[in-house]
């Protein structure tokens, strides 16, 4: 298996890397980004989710819902993305060294490709009001994957 060392210790020596781990509020406005586009997307994952465990008397079907939110999901998610790797440049053989960043990464994989396959799947089908045990697996699986992701980055600062 091929080591991802060298990708860390390279993004340490980029001049985002450099000016994030040298600036003095550079990290925390990074991460403000960071925890506010956890707001966007955590938000519209938990209200799809929801929509699909049953709760909620909505007059439009839980697809067309989901449909309207996706510009502000993908857009939070595109800016988890980048300051992640902003705040990852930071510091990277502590986060290379680090389990829960590596569980946090392995969970952040699962949730966004359950996300973009079987859960959208679901959620495209779902054009009625109606509650299937489908609807709900992909919401209890969705919601576990991101919650775990949550947990992990929480457990980042702490290990």
């Amino acid at each position: 298996m091929t080591s991802l060392l060298p990708l860390f210790k390279w993004l340490g020596q980029t001049h985002a890397g450099i000016l994030m781990r040298d600036s003095t509020w550079g990290f925390a406005i990074v991460e403000m980004a960071h925890l506010l586009a956890l707001v966007g997307l955590g938000g519209t994952i938990l209200i799809v989710d929801l929509r699909l465990l049953g709760f909620g008397r909505w007059r439009q079907p839980v697809s067309r819902f989901a449909n309207e939110l996706t510009p502000l999901l993908l857009g939070s998610l595109a800016t988890m993305i980048i300051s992640g790797i902003l705040l990852l440049a930071s510091g990277p053989l502590r986060y290379y060294y680090n389990p829960a960043f590596r569980l946090k990464m392995l969970l952040l994989f699962l949730a966004v490709g359950f996300y973009f396959t079987l859960h959208r799947n679901v959620v495209r089908s779902h054009s009625e009001n109606t509650i299937s045990v489908w609807s709900k697996t992909a919401a209890i699986v969705s919601l576990s994957l991101w919650l775990g992701v949550g947990l992990a980055g929480r457990i980042i600062g702490l290990i």
